[in-house]
């Protein structure tokens, strides 16, 4: 892993900040090639130094950007394994994060609930509020087919997903609130920009099958 720090020119060597990021964004990239790039851009901000994000031009990176205050770092990570098919947890208790909008601060909560989940042979855990509601994937957009049709949670607590913006652009996507009770009755996929859409084979957790 290479952590470097926008110094307004150029992305330099540096520590470690030492402090949690106000903001991420991370994507994949496939030999010099990424998907939905200008939907990435958008959304952590900062064209300048966006546009200096550099990774190396073969193989599977995860690269991730990190706002620490006035400060822009990159992290160049090495693509973890990409799976086709996802588990679910769900948690016996509901979303647990401080700024559900923005990506960035409850990354150690969110990481510490993935920790959970494959301790339970799960790959991520599902959020949901304590109306029962579902907002999202903790590492992921949550989408499920209902007569033919790609729907989305309806949800206040939700982070705008980059990979779900890429589906509008090609197909109509509809939304409304589903239960966690519900969702499990349809045919469900979360999807992410690692990962892309993979379809949900097996629930585990706070299950209603």
């Amino acid at each position: 892993m290479t952590l470097l720090r926008w110094d307004g020119a150029a992305l330099v060597p540096c520590a470690e900040p030492g402090t949690t990021p106000d903001r991420v964004d991370s994507w994949l990239v496939r030999d010099g090639h990424v998907g939905n790039w200008h939907l990435h851009r958008e959304r952590f901000g900062h064209p300048e130094f966006m546009d200096a994000v550099r990774v190396p031009a073969e193989g599977d990176w995860f690269p991730r950007v990190e706002k620490h205050g006035d400060e822009l770092y990159l992290r160049i990570r090495p693509a973890p394994p990409l799976r086709t098919e996802t588990v679910l947890w769900v948690p016996p208790t509901p979303d647990p994060r401080r700024e559900p909008r923005v990506k960035g601060p409850d990354l150690e909560v969110l990481g510490r609930l993935r920790k959970q989940a494959q301790e339970f042979g799960a790959d991520d855990a599902l959020l949901w509020t304590p109306d029962g509601l579902v907002a999202e994937g903790a590492h992921c957009a949550v989408a499920w087919w209902e007569d033919g049709r790609l729907m989305v949670p309806e949800h206040p607590r939700q982070l705008p997903s980059t990979t779900v913006a890429a589906t509008r652009e090609h197909r109509e996507v509809g939304t409304r609130p589903i239960t966690v009770e519900e969702l499990q009755t349809f045919p469900v996929w979360v999807g992410s920009a690692l990962h892309g859409w993979t379809p949900v084979v097996r629930w585990v957790g706070k299950t209603y099958l």
